[in-house]
């Protein structure tokens, strides 16, 4: 896991995600896994199995001990790691699916904005 503040892991983290996401074999890994799930749905539900849902139990888990270190203070840590992909993820997932150029300043913005809003909802007095 990324060292440093709360606040710069979270930057790490979102941009680990964005990356991730958006290399172009996983655009493509994604349009396949949509069209063979429309024919067979059991393969969508082990992609998420595999992919999406373990990721989002392991930064869950990686939010909860954050709470227990007093750094975020968080009710939901799955729904809070949810809402922080979406955040970081925001229109540029769709822009990817569809072509578009997501530059580097709007991937730092969207991920920089992301970090801000999670740390104002969640942050503690001493770590936002």
């Amino acid at each position: 896991m990324p060292q440093g503040s709360i606040r710069e892991r979270l930057t790490a983290i979102g941009e680990a995600i964005f990356a991730f996401l958006f290399r172009p074999e996983m655009i493509q890994f994604e349009r396949r896994i949509a069209a063979e799930t429309e024919h067979d749905p059991v393969i969508g539900a082990a992609f998420l199995e595999a992919g999406p849902w373990r990721m989002k139990q392991a930064f869950g888990a990686w939010l909860a001990r954050a709470v227990d270190a007093g750094e975020l203070s968080i009710a939901d840590p799955m729904l809070a790691a949810e809402q922080f992909v979406s955040m970081c993820k925001g229109m540029g997932d769709l822009e990817r699916r569809f072509g578009a150029d997501v530059s580097a300043e709007a991937r730092h913005k969207r991920i920089t904005g992301a970090v801000e809003v999670f740390l104002a909802a969640y942050g503690t007095a001493d770590h936002r």
